[in-house]
């Protein structure tokens, strides 16, 4: 049997080097934000929270103005967390202002008045996600074409924090 400290990649391994976090690996119960499946948890859950936003708004229980509100405290929430400043999840190197943060805001257009590159990401994705709800609303979209759109942009989104794109 192979002694797990010597076996190539493994979390043995890795954390007799002193680099499980550099691999992605979890340290402690934490979740990591290197696990592709933590991230993309963290995008599908951010996007239905915005869809019951938009629903609470289609309801009337919540205004136009409350409901703007909402998402961009989900942005700040989400954002925060991508970036490391989360102490619910284990951050890697990556998820840092100066590397995935200088990502974001080479790939993302800039919003007046966002200056933290995490809340830009999730205030840009809940804002197309709100534009395709109206337009699925509409009619203007079909189900069909929204749920292929949705699902791209969510994998995009994961792919750009997880640093693959």
């Amino acid at each position: 049997m192979v002694d797990k400290v010597e076996e190539e990649g493994s979390h043995e391994r890795a954390a007799d080097r002193g680099r499980a976090d550099d691999l992605g690996f979890p340290v402690g119960d934490k979740p990591s934000l290197g696990d592709a499946a933590v991230v993309m948890s963290l995008v599908s859950e951010f996007a239905s929270r915005v869809v019951d936003v938009r629903k609470r708004y289609n309801q009337d229980e919540i205004t136009g103005d409350e409901a703007q509100d909402e998402v961009r405290a989900l942005a700040r929430d989400y954002g925060s967390i991508v970036m490391g400043g989360s102490a619910d999840y284990t951050a890697l190197p990556w998820n840092d202002p100066l590397r995935l943060g200088r990502r974001i805001k080479l790939v993302v257009p800039s919003i007046d008045g966002v200056s933290d590159p995490g809340e830009l990401l999730f205030l840009t994705i809940g804002t197309s996600l709100s534009s395709l709800a109206s337009a699925l609303e509409a009619g203007r979209v079909s189900d069909t074409d929204g749920k292929a759109h949705t699902k791209l942009m969510l994998e995009d989104t994961a792919s750009l924090i997880l640093g693959l794109r």
